[in-house]
């Protein structure tokens, strides 16, 4: 992840608050529609971005190698970012929805339930992660650090609880509809 994350300038702190939205962190974790891996990859979106499967290895068991899953993930993000520049909210709705999704509805977040929950659940493990920098601006206190705390529901590997690759949403926010068709 931090080879990633500095490769392709990503916040490392990003790219930690997507794989935990997306996977949960289960390497194995395969959503309904067929995206694979950490970063939830679509195979079509993989090979977009050099992932090949071959005699031997499909390219659905190649996105399960978190190095290259997170490569190829990573790349992905930082193109939607650059897309949509300034805008993080759109390439991270880019990321769950597809571009194209976010460009038909005047580059903004689509009226998806599924997608609007995805964007404030990424953003909301960012800030979680990587506080403003007012905050960590402020002298240290000579108490324990703060650490956050992430507990995932029990469940079986490769099985992607919420709506089929994301975790469910942080406490106070609303639960996903279920019923709006994404790429994933």
């Amino acid at each position: 992840m931090r080879e990633s994350a500095q490769a392709y300038n990503i916040d490392f702190e990003l790219l930690q608050a997507l794989i935990a939205t997306e996977s949960g962190f289960d390497t194995q974790a395969v959503s309904p529609k067929g995206a694979v891996g950490l970063m939830q990859l679509m195979p079509p979106t993989a090979q977009r971005y050099g992932v090949r499967g071959d005699a031997t290895t499909p390219i659905e068991k190649k996105l399960t190698d978190p190095k290259t899953n997170i490569r190829a993930g990573s790349r992905y993000l930082r193109d939607l970012i650059n897309l949509f520049p300034g805008r993080l909210d759109l390439a991270l709705a880019a990321y769950n929805a597809g571009e194209g999704a976010v460009q038909r509805y005047g580059n903004k977040i689509p009226p998806f339930k599924e997608t609007q929950n995805y964007v404030v659940t990424v953003m909301q493990i960012y800030r979680q992660l990587k506080p403003p920098a007012a905050l960590a601006a402020k002298p240290a206190a000579p108490q324990t650090p703060n650490r956050v705390r992430m507990e995932f529901p029990q469940q079986t590997p490769g099985q992607i609880m919420g709506r089929g690759n994301m975790v469910p949403p942080l406490a106070g926010m609303p639960a996903s509809s279920g019923d709006v068709p994404n790429n994933k």
